[in-house]
């Protein structure tokens, strides 16, 4: 029988493998590792039920619906496309699954996305960034699910149990918040985000296996554009609408399905930025 921590490193490995492959088949590899670990593909499939709150498909059509909703809000990209992209090999396919999750099937969700936006007004008291060739950052993280009102509990939370494992590996502190689905599409409004710090001490980290209940992420190297809001300024569930809205409608650019990255100051004047990789 698992011991506990190995239990939570196993779900976390599953779940990355889940969001990291949408359509190849992170059920199998699920499997795999059950196998590897000589206990139950049933053992493990439960206890993944249990510390996610639902079966690793059901999971998977999560993720997979998120990542829909994000492109069809901010991309101009075919529905068929988008459809293939998330794994579903028809348009038929993926309507189904889409208007089963949602209540709506996708094109009247994007039509009635963009309705409610014919005029998106200008983000104020902010300032455009927009970096050309982000350079990959290693993050130290732990993945939290829950409300988006809950994002500064899952702070508190991250920077308490794992403080002194944090210190070790970066100094000066770097906080970046990785934010993985619009929680208004989700239909129970849930989240999916990350607490990371950036790893500065990179001689000091095993790359095969990161430090009890955490995993390593390694960031896209893309471009990215977004905004940078003075202390005080930046609410987080206005600012998530709000940039990607201007980056799609007001600026041009099409807003992948990565996550949007929340960069926290680290030289003491409270300013937070928030960025998109953009195409």
């Amino acid at each position: 029988m698992l011991q506990g921590i190995e239990t939570q490193f196993l779900v976390e490995k599953a779940v990355r493998s889940i969001e990291s492959g949408i359509d190849d088949g992170a059920v199998e590899y699920i499997r795999a590792i059950a196998r590897q670990l000589d206990i139950s593909h049933h053992h493990l499939h439960r206890t993944f039920a249990i510390a996610v709150g639902e079966p690793p498909g059901a999971y998977r059509r999560r993720v997979s619906m998120h990542a829909a909703a994000l492109r069809l809000q901010w991309s101009r990209e075919p529905i068929g496309r988008i459809g293939y992209a998330v794994g579903y090999a028809s348009q038929a396919a993926f309507t189904r699954v889409f208007d089963r999750f949602f209540g709506i099937l996708p094109g009247r969700y994007r039509a009635a996305y963009g309705r409610e936006r014919t005029a998106v007004a200008p983000i104020k008291h902010a300032q455009f960034v927009q970096v050309d060739d982000g350079m990959p950052l290693l993050l130290l993280a732990k993945r939290y699910r829950g409300y988006s009102e809950d994002i500064d509990g899952f702070w508190d939370d991250f920077l308490m149990r794992f403080g002194d494992v944090i210190a070790r590996y970066s100094d000066p502190l770097q906080r970046v918040g990785l934010i993985y689905n619009d929680w208004r599409a989700d239909p129970d409004g849930l989240v999916r985000y990350d607490c990371c710090v950036v790893v500065n001490r990179v001689d000091a980290v095993d790359m095969r296996e990161a430090p009890d209940g955490l995993h390593l992420i390694l960031s896209r190297e893309r471009e990215y554009a977004g905004y940078r809001f003075p202390a005080q300024s930046y609410d987080r569930r206005q600012s998530y609408v709000d940039v990607g809205d201007s980056l799609f409608y007001r600026r041009s650019m099409a807003v992948t399905e990565d996550p949007a990255i929340e960069l926290y100051d680290t030289a003491g004047n409270g300013e937070t930025t928030l960025l998109y990789a953009v195409e």
